[in-house]
């Protein structure tokens, strides 16, 4: 009697055992499926990349002696030439703008003379900047670095107008080591987007009075495709 109750305990463990033992293979399974295997030939063959880009800031700060706001919208867009390639890795680089705009609208007063600091885009000078791309290689993904340099006017009545520049990075170059924009590739097509968020410099929020404010930014990367002609070319 005791054998027959030993047999059928045993028989019930190596059940309960055999059922876990499928539990675990089927979750590891699920597990293993759910992270795809994403192929980097797509990308590291495309030979043109348009990149459209928009940094965003919107702030407000006040001490006993100072008060100021910014309002910023910033876009560009690149059309970004590979360089260099391999199996596992490409890179592509451009050092000039497609088109761009900027809308600032910068103040900062000064409560103990009333006079007003304001940050205006500069309409009539370019602005310049560039891009480098990668796909693969050390990267998590793709890795993005662009930078864009806009004139702008900072006026004030005392000091009259004076020519200056707002620069907008996609690196968080404040953070220790710099926080470079990454990002993993999507698990299908070949379109590219990502954002970020980070404390920069814009308008009068330069430094510590006021401070740096925060720029988000958003950004699209997809196989370039040059539009056809509006009319047709002349035999």
């Amino acid at each position: 009697m005791g054998n027959k109750l030993y047999v059928k305990a045993l028989g019930s463990a190596v059940g309960i055992l055999a059922l876990l033992g499928f539990v675990a293979a089927f979750g590891t399974g699920m597990t293993s499926a759910a992270v795809p295997v994403i192929s980097l030939k797509p990308f590291i063959s495309t030979a043109m990349w348009q990149l459209d880009i928009t940094w965003r800031a919107k702030d407000a700060w006040e001490s006993r002696d100072m008060s100021a706001k910014v309002d910023m919208t910033a876009t560009a867009r690149f059309v970004v030439l590979q360089s260099d390639k391999r199996d596992d890795w490409g890179r592509w680089h451009v050092e000039k703008l497609d088109s761009n705009n900027l809308a600032l609208t910068g103040l900062l007063v000064n409560k103990n003379d009333k006079s007003r600091t304001e940050y205006r885009p500069d309409p009539g000078s370019p602005a310049d900047g560039g891009v480098s791309f990668e796909v693969g290689g050390g990267t998590p993904g793709y890795k993005l670095v662009c930078e864009i340099a806009y004139p702008i006017k900072i006026i004030n009545p005392l000091l009259g107008s004076m020519d200056s520049i707002q620069t907008l990075l996609t690196t968080d170059i404040h953070a220790g080591p710099p926080v470079f924009c990454t990002g993993p590739l999507p698990a299908s097509g070949t379109t590219i987007s990502g954002s970020m968020v980070f404390p920069a410099p814009v308008g009068p929020f330069v430094g510590s009075t006021p401070p740096n404010t925060r720029v988000g930014i958003t950004f699209v990367l997809k196989p370039y495709d040059k539009l056809a002609p509006l009319t047709p070319l002349k035999k």
